[in-house]
């Protein structure tokens, strides 16, 4: 029984949230991810007992499309950090894709140490009890991580990549020395 009154319930609202959640975002890939969860949620509330209603889903709608927009500004605030730090006087037409790439192309140790860095705003030491590595190591892997996205970066634009910057491979161990 409980899944008769869930199936008419998601049947009579989901064109609703779904239309809803992509006015809101401009994206009918995010729109369909918020439907899904919502009702994901509504599922789990409703096997709780708890009664389902257009309200209580709507606010469900409402708190995952404001998750959506904090990560946006989250990101938008990780692409400025990082134009600042490795493009500071000029910025491409397209720079937040070009970042983007250019951090795709980093080694994923280096990837998920700026992200950590600039995008979760971790500290350090923070980011070494993630890591279970030095906060030595972190500061030192960050480094090479700037370096290797400048030159990314800089290849990206047609610039020639800086003299001697080279990743240090997923698998090596990153010292502390520079």
């Amino acid at each position: 029984m409980p899944m008769a009154l869930f199936s008419e319930f998601y049947e009579r609202h989901y064109s609703l949230i779904f239309a809803t959640a992509e006015r809101r975002l401009d994206s009918r890939h995010d729109a369909e991810e918020i439907a899904t969860e919502a009702f994901r949620i509504a599922w789990q509330h409703h096997l709780k007992g708890n009664e389902l209603s257009l309200p209580w889903l709507y606010r469900v709608v409402r708190n995952l499309i404001g998750n959506v927009y904090r990560s946006r500004s989250r990101g938008a605030a990780l692409h400025e950090k990082l134009v600042a730090d490795f493009n500071p006087t000029t910025q491409p037409d397209d720079s937040s894709s070009e970042v983007r790439d250019a951090i795709e192309n980093l080694s994923p140790s280096y990837r998920e140490v700026l992200v950590m860095t600039y995008w979760d705003e971790l500290t350090a030491p923070e980011v070494s009890a993630i890591l279970r590595v030095p906060a030595t190591a972190v500061r030192a892997r960050l480094v090479r991580a700037r370096r290797a996205l400048k030159a990314e970066l800089e290849c990206a634009d047609g610039s020639r990549p800086e003299v001697g910057v080279s990743p240090v491979p997923d698998g090596e161990k990153v010292g502390i020395h520079e």
